[in-house]
């Protein structure tokens, strides 16, 4: 499975994409056309499955069990200051993407004003005031049947989850919860102040907006050096230093692949 030629697995995974996350209600009055964002997760040249084995930079031999993270805050943008927000069916703009159940890819599905639109952003992690609210009374995804998500002791949710284990992680397991208001990991592609339209949404069409997430670019930090899985407080995170180096990590993880008007 691991040699398959990416854009053949690609292909695999687009038709395997789970259920909708959310729709949002078309208004009578308005235009839309519906935006699939699809994320496709790699690792490196390979496919990431779950529970094979990889070897990151520092030449150690990992597997992942568990990956999920919060994105929150979608946004297209005509310009500097117009931008149309993505919700879903319940008006919030906030979906868990979850690889554990690999090798599908994960989609989240809403509608978006018809238009030319120069960039795409959105954030891993949650908004102060969702980070922050009372966790028994939230709705999905932020309801408390995602308890892997929450730390009841720390008063917050994880933004991004990552667990596994292989020979060369200390003591054969490693676990990267990386949360708190401060690790909000904000991304953007396109360029607002270039003429050049990114993305395009059509009425009664889908745009199709694939990103690649690369697993092993966690593993490299910003000075080219390898991020390590054999020592404790590096392979055990919650907070912290390597809490900060890992979210700084994380934001190199996504690449744009293709933007398609579709149907």
């Amino acid at each position: 499975m691991k040699n398959i030629v990416f854009g053949v697995f690609l292909l695999l995974l687009i038709s395997a994409c789970k259920k909708d996350k959310g729709v949002l209600p078309i208004a009578a009055d308005q235009d839309y056309g519906k935006v699939e964002l699809i994320f496709v997760p790699v690792a490196g040249s390979d496919n990431l499955l779950m529970d094979s084995i990889y070897i990151n930079g520092a030449g150690e031999q990992f597997r992942l069990t568990k990956l999920k993270f919060f994105v929150s805050d979608i946004g297209l943008a005509s310009g500097n200051s117009s931008e149309e927000a993505a919700k879903d069916s319940s008006g919030r703009n906030i979906f868990l993407v979850n690889f554990t159940s690999l090798p599908n890819s994960e989609k989240l599905e809403f509608d978006v004003k018809t238009g030319e639109y120069k960039g795409l952003r959105f954030n891993i992690g949650l908004p102060r005031d969702v980070n922050h609210a009372d966790p028994t009374v939230a709705l999905p995804p932020l309801n408390l049947a995602q308890s892997d998500m929450y730390w009841s002791w720390n008063s917050g949710y994880i933004f991004f989850l990552a667990e596994g284990n292989g020979p060369d992680v200390y003591q054969n397991k490693f676990h990267f919860g990386i949360g708190e208001d401060k690790r909000i990991m904000p991304f953007s592609f396109g360029n607002v102040l270039s003429p050049k339209t990114s993305f395009k949404v059509e009425k009664g069409k889908t745009t199709r907006i694939i990103l690649k997430f690369d697993i092993q670019k966690m593993l490299v930090n910003g000075n080219g050096s390898f991020y390590s899985l054999a020592s404790q407080s590096s392979a055990m995170v919650h907070g912290g230093y390597f809490a900060d180096l890992l979210s700084a990590n994380i934001s190199n993880t996504l690449e744009l692949i293709s933007s398609d008007v579709i149907e």
